[in-house]
């Protein structure tokens, strides 16, 4: 809830009896024109944008009106840029907002000039404008249910007009109102008016502004003088806004209910809300065909498709157009209804279209989008526009049911990477990917080099050779500060500096509850999965290494320890038991390097023998660039297989090398649901960080279009 500081000067209790009755309709949605008018005064046609609220054309009955004018220089449709038919729609369907007709006059250039005189703002309005739209609309005719406000110039002009004209209106507001116009007459300043006009107790006035206005003199000024009067005033100031756009914005739907608070309001339809965060409810997400360049959608996209405004790329089944509408969803009649057995392929087909599924009703080639940046699970559920409290058993979802693990690629904290972490620290390098591997339950990196005590200056051979790579030891804390859970050993470089070093490192991560998997001091330890069951989800991951060379793999006949081979025979055999027992399996294969982006022939056929044996993901940690998905059907069970993640952690400054993906697998109620791809660039050799919206759309096109990923 924002913090503001609210000033009220003394409350006169306006009682009405008058009401008007609301036909009921099935439309919950107002509509917006933009129409002219001739001015006789200025001699030419003059235009105004105004709302009529729903049910408007489905009954006689009449409205209260609101006329809002916009700040020096803009014109009709700056409010509307402040979303206020989106706001009226949301406030009148919730029963916080009284329906009204809403005139957004266009003063065009004599609203900016400071004159009082027949060929002036005030006369055009008061004897040209309300006069027209009063006869073309169903207002009611009483002050009682007319008022008038502004930003800016428009705030002066409103408070102006009111006070001249008190018998017509009874709701006066002023947003970040400008009443410092210099020295103006007595009689035509709203600062001396207001000491001076008579009826102005008839009326209800409120005032804002932020922290940081530039009109805070004159609005400080007039408070205190309508203080002094004893008016019905409420003063507001935010402490934060300056005097833009984005200040009125974010307050427009406080400004709508202090308009029409006192108001007939429509019976409300009641939109359940989520009252229990941590149990289940109702969670609906837009969609994506896997492979669509899309990645993320705002919450104000969603509000105002529910709301029942036209959306070209969404498509809904026809089963799932019937369910939203339980919920009150207004379904647009432009939106694109399909067959539910027809949804996914047109997805697929047309991939810059989204859909709305429950939760639990997605798979793995779908995609959720993430709303504002923030994943819907991670979502507050009040504050988001499809999560509800009423759930049934195709809506329902669990939050304590859902693990995400999350994969990630080549991490050498050797060279150029180390040399950056030395001069700019771990807290640096890890700031930009900490936030969203923080929200994950396990994180998964394959780390492919040893701690060395005294690296880079080691003094024995290394057996490695020229390319050998070590890491520091103060550089360890990487791990623990980004919350590794399990650390692959199955790279090629991790007895570069000596099998004591391998040892050693084995120990680092042991003292420091991090597990290791696809590597050992003995070929049982480098075999063995790590398994963990976590919210009733049980998650098998195994990993080996299918390139070499000999000196990086295990040899426990001579004491060498190191990587588990990808000896098919064993893994014939273990990823089936795996499969037995885990809900999801994931084999994760140090494979032969190759600079490119799509896998190689003997790649293609290597990973899917894995998925046939009983994998669910196949994922590549060999790969310096990144590379292509598929989805691999076997019988009557799908894998999802990834060639190749990219670094993570490496000094690779190729434009590929320095891209790359970290995979998340959302697993729910015993099954891998979908699949979320987070898409990086490392900068400085060591900082990755999450690509931009626009850097991200380039990337997947590369990927999924350039590289014939799909």
């Amino acid at each position: 809830m924002r913090k503001c500081l609210i000033i009220t000067i003394f409350t006169i209790v306006l009682s009405f009896s008058f009401s008007y009755a609301q036909a009921t309709c099935d439309e919950l949605l107002g509509s917006m024109s933009r129409e002219t008018y001739t001015s006789s005064i200025l001699g030419r046609t003059m235009y105004y944008t105004v709302y009529l609220p729903p049910c408007y054309q489905q009954t006689d009955e009449a409205y209260p009106v609101i006329y809002l004018m916009h700040g020096s220089n803009d014109d009709d449709g700056q409010w509307e840029r402040l979303y206020l038919s989106h706001w009226m729609n949301t406030g009148i369907r919730d029963g916080l907002i009284a329906p009204a007709v809403v005139v957004m006059p266009f003063g065009d250039f004599i609203a900016n000039e400071t004159r009082f005189d027949t060929y002036s703002w005030p006369q055009v309005f008061i004897d040209e404008l309300m006069p027209t739209v009063e006869a073309r609309y169903r207002t009611i005719d009483d002050k009682q249910y007319r008022a008038i406000g502004g930003i800016s110039r428009g705030g002066f002009w409103a408070y102006y007009i009111a006070m001249k004209y008190p018998n017509l209106f009874s709701v006066v507001g002023g947003h970040s109102a400008f009443f410092d116009m210099g020295q103006l007459p007595p009689e035509e300043d709203p600062r001396a008016l207001v000491q001076t006009a008579e009826n102005l107790e008839t009326m209800r006035f409120f005032l804002d502004r932020g922290a940081d206005d530039y009109a805070a003199p004159g609005l400080d000024l007039m408070n205190e003088r309508m203080l002094q009067r004893g008016l019905n005033l409420q003063y507001t100031v935010y402490p934060e806004g300056q005097h833009q756009n984005a200040y009125w914005r974010a307050h427009v739907p406080e400004y709508l209910m202090l308009y029409t608070q006192d108001w007939p309001k429509q019976p409300p339809y009641v939109r359940p809300a989520v009252s229990d965060e941590t149990g289940s409810y109702a969670l609906f997400v837009p969609v994506v065909a896997f492979p669509s360049l899309k990645a993320t959608i705002t919450r104000d996209q969603l509000q105002a498709v529910w709301d029942g405004f036209p959306d070209d790329t969404l498509v809904l089944s026809q089963s799932m157009a019937y369910m939203l509408s339980e919920y009150g969803f207004i379904l647009h009649p432009s939106i694109q209804l399909v067959e539910d057995s027809a949804l996914e392929n047109v997805l697929w087909r047309q991939r810059n279209l989204y859909t709305l599924l429950p939760f639990a009703a997605l798979n793995t080639r779908l995609r959720v989008l993430w709303v504002d940046g923030v994943h819907p699970v991670d979502y507050p559920p009040a504050q988001y526009p499809l999560a509800f409290s009423s759930v049934n058993e195709a809506t329902a979802y669990f939050p304590n049911r859902l693990t995400r693990f999350t994969l990630s690629g080549v991490t050498a904290l050797a060279r150029g990477t180390r040399e950056a972490l030395q001069e700019r620290g771990v807290t640096w390098a890890i700031g930009d990917i900490l936030p969203y591997v923080q929200q994950v339950d396990f994180f998964h990196t394959s780390n492919e080099v040893s701690f060395h005590p005294d690296c880079p200056d080691a003094e024995e051979d290394n057996i490695g050779g020229v390319i050998s790579f070590c890491s520091m030891d103060e550089h360890f804390s990487l791990f623990t500060a980004l919350g590794v859970d399990v650390v692959e050993l199955s790279g090629n470089h991790n007895n570069d500096y000596g099998f004591d070093a391998y040892r050693r490192t084995l120990a680092m991560f042991r003292e420091n509850n991090i597990a290791t998997v696809g590597g050992g001091e003995t070929l049982l330890a480098a075999r063995q999965p790590f398994v963990v069951t976590h919210r009733q989800n049980t998650v098998a991951l195994l990993a080996c290494n299918w390139s070499g060379p000999d000196i990086a793999l295990v040899n426990e006949d001579i004491g060498r320890p190191g990587a588990a081979y990808c000896d098919m025979t064993w893994l014939s055999e273990v990823i089936p038991q795996l499969a037995m027992t885990a809900d999801v399996v994931i084999v994760s294969v140090q494979y032969q390097e190759a600079e490119q982006y799509t896998p190689t022939e003997k790649q293609r056929a290597d990973f899917r023998a894995l998925a046939s044996f009983g994998a669910d993901v196949v994922i590549g940690t060999q790969a310096h660039k990144p590379q292509t998905f598929e989805f691999f059907s076997d019988n009557s069970r799908e894998a999802f297989i990834h060639y190749g993640l990219g670094n993570l952690f490496f000094d690779q400054e190729f434009w590929g090398n320095r891209r790359f993906f970290m995979d998340t697998l959302y697993i729910y109620q015993g099954r891998l649901l979908t699949i979320d791809l987070f898409t990086g660039i490392i900068e400085e050799q060591a900082r990755p960080r999450p690509m931009t919206p626009a850097e991200q759309e380039t990337f997947l096109q590369f990927m999924f279009i350039q590289q014939n990923g799909f």
